[in-house]
């Protein structure tokens, strides 16, 4: 008897040694997090605060690594160069990732990373003065068709969601604005206030600061905006042929998919110290604070928003870079 289990003890060691070393309990060490811009700005205003709360969660330090460039090219990189284990992770920036792989040659796809939540963004806005005659997108969309090329709207810059978002109603309804890239948020703003321009385009916390002087016409987004609890989403009011994608800038937390895939425990374990930290009282209320909503997105509804935004910037991609040489 024991000759027969001195020999199960044995093949079953065999066995072990055959099929390679046991994955580590991650996470055993401490977690290196890439924020791929400088600090102070929207991305590290939310990292900032969850660094703790990750680290309680995990057990191990999170380190914040900047590595600000080409547009969240260079720290996506880095993750992709050494997060095959998860001890790098990246912030996860929206479009900006998906616009270096469409008009850069970064060494990675997206393909490469796994989105492990969306923790927040904005979603865009169209908006005029309180002194404009219109109210709706509808009025506005009106009067385009009436004027036609002739209705201004002021964007910050041709590449990102909101230009996409002009060119999909150009694209839907057949009609033509003229957009004039300013140069930068603040200019879309105080376009708008100083009625130089129709319409701006931009976010919702990016322009609180004149609430009081203009008026939202839409939100592009499938629930209104807390900041903006009157103005109604595109899906309320514009019907066929109108078919908006929800394009949006947001902010999340991605690992390789190398890891996600060879590691499925290790990931799900980031994926619930996220969605445990993000949702705690002392997060939502730092979010509060700022201006900011939590979006969260698991990392299913996380995937379908990179794959649906990737594939609306891949169709206009053209008639943005025909808007960049002008």
């Amino acid at each position: 008897m024991r000759h027969w289990i001195r020999q199960s003890m044995v093949a079953a060691a065999a066995v072990v040694a055959l099929s390679g070393p046991a994955l580590a309990d991650w996470p055993e060490k401490d977690i290196t997090l890439v924020l791929p811009s400088s600090p102070g700005g929207a991305v590290d205003q939310l990292m900032l605060p969850l660094k703790p709360l990750l680290e309680k969660e995990l057990g191990v330090n999170v380190l914040l690594e900047y590595r600000p460039g080409g547009s969240s090219q260079i720290g996506a990189q880095l993750v992709a160069a050494r997060g095959g284990d998860g001890y790098t992770i990246g912030a996860l920036l929206l479009p900006h990732i998906i616009g270096t792989v469409q008009y850069q040659t970064p060494a990675y796809t997206l393909d490469d990373f796994t989105p492990a939540a969306i923790i927040s963004g904005d979603v865009p806005i169209w908006f005029t003065s309180k002194n404009s005659p219109y109210n709706s997108m509808n009025d506005l969309i009106e009067a385009a068709r009436e004027r036609p090329g002739e209705v201004t709207v002021a964007i910050g810059t041709f590449t990102g969601e909101h230009y996409i978002t002009l060119l999909q109603i150009e694209d839907q309804g057949g009609v033509k604005f003229r957009t004039v890239n300013v140069g930068g948020g603040s200019e879309v703003m105080s376009g708008v206030v100083g009625e130089h321009f129709d319409v701006g385009i931009s976010r919702p916390a990016s322009i609180l600061s004149v609430k009081d002087d203009i008026k939202g016409l839409g939100i592009v987004s499938d629930a209104r905006a807390e900041l903006y609890p009157d103005t109604a989403t595109f899906d309320e009011q514009l019907t066929d042929p109108f078919k908006i994608a929800h394009l949006r800038f947001a902010v999340g937390v991605m690992a390789t998919t190398e890891f996600a895939k060879d590691d499925p425990d290790g990931f799900q374990k980031l994926v619930d110290a996220i969605d445990k930290s993000v949702h705690s009282e002392e997060y939502v209320a730092g979010l509060t604070r700022a201006g900011r909503e939590l979006t969260y997105m698991g990392p299913e509804k996380a995937k379908g928003l990179v794959d649906e935004m990737s594939e609306v910037m891949a169709k206009y991609k053209p008639l943005v870079e025909a808007a960049q040489k002008q």
